[in-house]
């Protein structure tokens, strides 16, 4: 793994010693620049509003401690050394603490904090802060200053620590995939035309869309994933390490992947928006996104569903020799011989066995075995899974926005669309008599 290659882009120090000569940050500075990645630097603290435009940042290398404990002043022209107070100590590490917290929940770049104090000071400071957990990797790197003096200390360091961040490592491989495709992407229509995204924007505008933001957006973002032709991840790097998610971590990773919680109300209505009514009834739009946009209030083709509580688990068989069908139904399997032999006993038998493959809701690799009239999704809105309906509900969407909540992404939402349109159009044929097949 080329390390230098992983984080190209421009790196950002923020050191109060980062401009004095051989000071360990300076030397540090240097060996980056070997490694041709630009620097930008801070001697403070930088404001909020600056993290805005470090979101495309490689990395930010920061230090903990920028007074060192001391602060100095001029006593008649002799340089008097006074130590920090413990407020002024508090104040600055309130606020590098918050500068933190505000980079990394507004961008995923990687952090890392290169100090002379005490790592262990540092990670219980980041503990206490809720930003630091302990056996789970960590965004921040923390690393003793004393410890990095070459360039193969540096990078192996920061090597070291992706092999245990596999999500940094998966966005800085993608981040390079991406670039160069938005590249190939935006110099593809500029030969075509300089004007390109005057002559897009137009279209739809001339389509009469209400939201010519979202269709222009998309349409840009379908060329560039169109135009990636090349993804290069290590597998040995998503192996590393014995901790997997648990069930509700898991569940989190998948409805991150299908489901997108709106925390801001966007004016157009949009295929795949989820609605949840007071009495906790939900409303899932299907209508083609093109039909919605030609209007600023559409009637919206709905599928209404609840949350299903769980799976059907299958019928298995336990080390207390019992046939287990569900929490309250159980049978012995010493009992299986009498039950044959009497035909009442055995009918009922077979008629629960029947029930219970027929009305029961199973999870088969991977996918949930779902009836022809119903819609099954799971991981959405926070619950385990949704069951809908296919009739389709006629609604208005200014009826309904206040109670969206969300959106249904593609594939799933195309997914839903071709179910409902299989069903709506369906037509009906005489049904296979149970007995040719006894």
């Amino acid at each position: 793994m080329d390390v230098g290659k992983l984080f190209s882009g421009i790196a950002v120090i923020i050191d109060d010693q980062i401009n004095e000569d051989g000071s360990p940050i300076s030397t540090m500075k240097k060996t980056i620049e070997k490694r041709d990645i630009p620097v930008a630097t801070y001697e403070t603290i930088p404001e909020k509003g600056v993290i805005s435009s470090l979101v495309d940042a490689a990395f930010v290398i920061l230090d903990w401690d920028f007074t060192h404990g001391q602060v100095q002043r001029l006593l008649d022209g002799d340089e008097e050394t006074i130590k920090l107070g413990d407020t002024m100590q508090k104040d600055q590490d309130s606020k590098l603490i918050d500068f933190i917290r505000a980079l990394t929940s507004s961008a995923f770049v990687p952090v890392f904090i290169f100090t002379v104090k005490g790592k262990e000071d540092v990670t219980q400071s980041l503990r206490d802060a809720g930003l630091w957990k302990d056996n789970k990797p960590n965004r921040i790197f923390v690393k003793d200053k004393g410890e990095v003096t070459s360039d193969k200390d540096l990078f192996g360091a920061i090597e070291g620590w992706i092999k245990s961040m596999p999500s940094v490592y998966a966005l800085k491989e993608w981040e390079r995939a991406v670039s160069a495709a938005k590249q190939s992407m935006l110099s593809k229509m500029y030969d075509c035309s300089p004007d390109w995204a005057k002559a897009v924007w137009k279209t739809f505008k001339q389509d009469n869309s209400s939201d010519c933001e979202y269709q222009f957006g998309d349409f840009m973002t379908r060329n560039c994933v169109n135009r990636i032709n090349e993804y290069e991840f290590d597998e040995a790097l998503f192996d590393a390490g014995n901790d997997e998610p648990d069930k509700y971590e898991l569940a989190k990773i998948v409805e991150g992947e299908r489901y997108f919680e709106y925390a801001k109300q966007p004016e157009q209505a949009y295929t795949g928006d989820l609605f949840q009514k007071a009495d906790g009834e939900y409303y899932l739009n299907i209508r083609a996104q093109c039909d919605l946009v030609r209007n600023s209030d559409p009637v919206l083709y709905c599928i209404r569903g609840r949350k299903l509580e769980d799976l059907t688990k299958d019928i298995r068989l336990t080390e207390e020799e019992e046939m287990v069908f569900n929490t309250k139904d159980h049978v012995l399997v010493k009992s299986l011989p009498d039950i044959c032999k009497d035909a009442a006993r055995l009918q009922e038998f077979n008629e629960k066995f029947k029930k219970h493959r027929r009305s029961g809701i199973f999870l088969h690799m991977g996918e949930i075995l779902e009836k022809k009239v119903e819609v099954i999704v799971p991981c959405v809105a926070g619950e385990k899974a949704i069951k809908f309906g296919i009739e389709l509900v006629l609604v208005q969407f200014s009826e309904y926005k206040g109670c969206r909540i969300g959106r249904i992404l593609p594939p799933h939402i195309t997914r839903i669309q071709q179910k409902c349109a299989q069903a709506i159009i369906r037509e009906g044929v005489m049904p296979i008599p149970d007995g040719i097949f006894e």
